[in-house]
C-alpha cells in the first residue's frame, strides 16, 4: 500500500500521533482552527486529515488513533505508513494524562524514528481530579524530548505547545530499541512510576449487564424514537411545514403570478415543494443527530459496542462492528469509512454489506411524510418498527454470510464517561444539518427541476400538463407493473424509488412534485398497506449513488457490490411481498 497527501507548500510539516480517543482531534482543531468531527469513542478519525497551522509557517497532519507502529485494522495501518513515508520535521506523540504508561508504548516506538519529536500530556484536568500528578520535566529529561501538560478542549498548555515546536529540532535518542512488547513495558515502567489508568466505575457492571444492559439500551432508543417522531419532532416538523409548506406557498403564487405560466409552476412545483418538503423535516433529523451526538459524547456508545459483542460473535461479527453499523443511522458513507477499524478483512467486508440496511437520515423525510400521512397517531411506533425491520434483515443477512468461526480476543478500550459540552453537540448537528441541508439546496434542486421538467414534456419536447404523457410518465408506465404485487404500481412511485438511487432525500421530493403537494391525492394513491411497503422498499433497496461508491472503494472486491446491487433490490421486493400475503 502506497501511502500519499497532497502537500501544502510550507515550510514544517508536523504529525499528529496517539492513541484513539484520547483527544487528538480536539488538538488538532486547536492548533488549526479546523472543525473536524470529534467524539468520545475509538475510531472517530479513520483518514488522514492535513490543515494549515495557525501562527505557525507549517501544516499539521492528523492520524488516525493507533496503540502501536505494528498495525492491526486498515485505519492502524495507514498512520503507521504516514510515521515513515511523510518524513516530517516533527511528530506532536499525544498521550492520556490518566493513563499514561499504556500510552508511552507507541511513544517509545515514535522515539526509534529518528524524527524529533514532542510528547503533549493531554486530559490534565481530568488526571487533576482523578488525584493523578504528572511531573512533567522530569518526564521529559527521561525521554530527552519536550513534555508539555494540556487540556485540548479548553485551550490550556496550548501557547505553550506551540513554542515548543518551534524550539523542536533536537532527533530524540531510542530507548527501549530492540525491546518485544514485555520488555518494552518494563523500559516503560522504569520511565515512569505513577498512577496507570483510572478506575472502572460501578454503573458500568449495569450497562453492560447481558439482561439489564440490553433492557436500558432498548429504553433508551425508545425514548429517542418517541421524541424525535411522536413529541419535540413532530411538533416541530408539523410546524416547519405549516410555515413553509402554506405560508410560503400562498406568499410565492402571489409573487410569482407576473411571470409567465410555465416558469411560476416551475418555481413554485419544481422548487419550492421539491426543497421546502425535505427541509420540513429537518428538525427531526437534527433532534436525531442530536441524540446520536449525546450517545456518543456520555461515553455510552463504546459500552453498547461492549454489550453487543456477545451478540454480534453468533454473527460472525465483534463488538466492534457495532460503532461503524449505528452510526449508519447517520448516514452511509462516513459508516463505511468506519469499518476501516476492524482488524479482520472478513469482517469488514460483512459489516460493509449490512450498512445499507440500517436507515439512514436521509430516508426519514420519506418514513415521515408517509407515516403522518396514514399513520397519524402511530407514527412514532411505525417508524421504530421499519428501524427493527432493517435490524432484522441485516442479522438474517449476517448469518447467511457467517463464516467460519474465528477465535480471536475482543479488545474494546471504554472510555471516561464525561459530561457532553453544548459547543461540540451545537458543532455535530450544525455539521450534519448543514449536510442535510446542502444537499437540499443543490442534489435535491436539480433533481426536482429536472423531474419538472420531464414530467411536463413529451418525447417531442412540447409543453403538457398531462404528466402521464411525459416522456416520466411514459417510462414509468413501462416500469411501474413490477411493482403492482407489492401496492405501489404507478409510475409517479416507480421513478421516485428511481430518483431515490441518486439521493434518498428525493424520493419525498419525488413524490410531493408528482403529487402536486397535495397530500389527498397522495393518500388516494396509497393504501395504509401499500405505503407501509413502500417505506419498506426505500428501507431495504440499495442506497445512494454516493454511499454505494465509498462501500466499493472500502470492498476493493466486486463481488461485494455486485451484492448490494443485485440482491439487496430482491431482498427488498420479497419482504415487501411477504408484508402483502400477510396482511392482505
Amino acid at each position: 500500500m502506497i501511502f500519499t497527501i497532497g502537500r501544502i507548500h510550507s515550510s514544517m510539516r508536523v504529525l499528529l500521533v496517539g492513541n484513539p480517543n484520547i483527544g487528538k482531534t480536539t488538538l488538532f482543531n486547536a492548533l488549526t482552527g479546523a472543525r473536524e468531527r470529534v467524539g468520545n469513542r475509538a475510531g472517530v478519525t479513520v483518514e488522514c486529515r492535513q490543515r494549515r497551522l495557525k501562527r505557525m509557517d507549517g501544516v499539521l497532519i492528523d492520524l488516525p488513533g493507533i496503540y502501536s507502529l505494528s498495525p492491526q485494522s486498515k485505519d492502524e495501518q495507514l498512520a503507521a505508513e504516514a510515521v515513515y513515508a511523510q518524513k516530517p520535521d516533527l511528530i506532536i506523540n499525544i498521550v492520556d494524562a490518566t493513563s499514561i504508561q499504556r500510552n508511552l508504548f507507541l511513544t517509545t516506538q515514535l522515539l526509534e524514528t529518528g524524527i524529533p519529536m514532542i510528547v503533549a500530556v493531554n486530559l490534565m484536568d481530568e488526571a487533576r481530579r482523578l488525584g493523578i500528578k504528572i511531573d512533567a520535566p522530569a518526564l521529559s529529561k527521561k525521554l530527552g524530548v519536550a513534555v508539555v501538560p494540556i487540556v485540548a478542549k479548553t485551550g490550556e498548555g496550548i501557547m505553550e505547545l506551540r513554542r515548543a515546536m518551534k524550539r523542536a529540532k533536537t532527533v530524540p535518542k531510542p530507548l527501549c530499541a530492540g525491546c518485544d512488547a514485555s520488555l518494552r513495558y518494563r523500559c516503560i515502567e522504569r520511565l515512569y512510576q505513577g498512577e496507570s489508568s483510572a478506575r472502572p466505575l460501578g454503573i458500568d457492571r449495569l450497562l453492560t449487564h447481558k439482561i439489564w444492559g440490553f433492557a436500558i439500551f432498548f429504553m433508551v432508543m425508545a425514548l429517542i424514537f418517541y421524541l424525535t417522531f411522536d413529541s419535540l419532532g413532530a411538533y416541530l416538523s408539523d410546524g416547519a411545514e405549516q410555515l413553509l409548506g402554506t405560508l410560503l406557498a400562498e406568499k410565492a403564487e402571489l409573487w410569482l403570478s407576473p411571470l409567465p405560466y410555465w416558469l411560476s409552476r416551475l418555481l413554485i412545483d419544481g422548487v419550492l415543494q421539491g426543497v421546502a418538503g425535505v427541509i420540513t423535516f429537518l428538525p427531526q433529523v437534527a433532534l436525531l443527530f442530536g441524540f446520536l451526538s449525546l450517545l456518543e459524547d456520555s461515553g455510552y456508545l463504546a459500552r453498547i459496542a461492549f454489550l453487543m459483542d456477545s451478540l454480534f460473535s453468533r454473527l460472525g461479527l465483534s463488538g466492534k462492528a457495532f460503532v461503524p453499523l449505528f452510526m449508519g443511522f447517520g448516514c452511509t458513507v462516513p459508516a463505511a469509512l468506519s469499518t476501516r477499524t476492524l482488524a479482520n478483512t472478513n469482517e469488514r467486508k460483512h459489516t460493509l454489506i449490512l450498512l445499507p440496511f440500517l436507515p439512514c437520515s436521509a430516508k426519514l423525510p420519506v418514513f415521515g411524510l408517509l407515516a403522518r400521512s396514514f399513520f397519524p397517531t402511530h407514527r412514532g411506533l411505525v417508524v421504530l418498527a421499519l428501524y427493527a425491520l432493517g435490524l432484522l434483515c441485516a442479522v438474517l443477512v449476517a448469518l447467511l454470510l457467517r463464516g467460519k468461526k474465528q477465535e480471536q480476543p475482543f479488545l474494546l478500550e471504554l472510555p471516561p464517561y464525561r459530561f457532553p459540552t453544548l459547543k461540540n453537540t451545537w458543532m455535530q448537528i450544525s455539521q450534519r444539518t448543514g449536510h442535510f441541508l446542502f444537499r437540499a439546496g443543490t442534489i435535491i434542486l436539480g433533481v426536482s427541476v429536472l423531474l419538472w421538467a420531464s414530467m411536463h414534456l413529451t418525447a417531442e419536447f412540447v409543453y403538457t400538463e398531462q404528466a402521464q404523457q411525459s416522456m416520466l410518465g411514459i417510462c414509468g408506465t413501462y416500469i411501474a407493473p413490477i411493482f403492482t404485487p407489492l401496492g405501489f404500481g404507478f409510475w409517479q412511485a416507480t421513478v421516485a424509488l428511481l430518483v431515490g438511487l441518486v439521493a434518498k432525500e428525493a424520493v419525498m421530493s419525488s413524490l410531493l412534485l408528482f403529487f402536486a403537494g397535495s397530500l389527498s391525492s397522495l393518500m388516494s394513491a396509497f393504501t395504509p398497506l401499500s405505503a407501509f411497503c413502500f417505506m419498506v422498499f426505500v428501507l431495504l433497496y440499495p442506497p445512494c449513488f454516493a454511499a454505494l461508491v465509498t462501500m466499493h472503494r472500502e470492498y476493493r472486491d466486486i463481488r461485494c457490490t455486485a451484492f448490494t446491487l443485485l440482491v439487496q433490490p430482491l431482498i427488498a421486493y420479497s419482504v415487501c411481498c411477504l408484508i402483502r400475503l400477510c396482511f392482505l
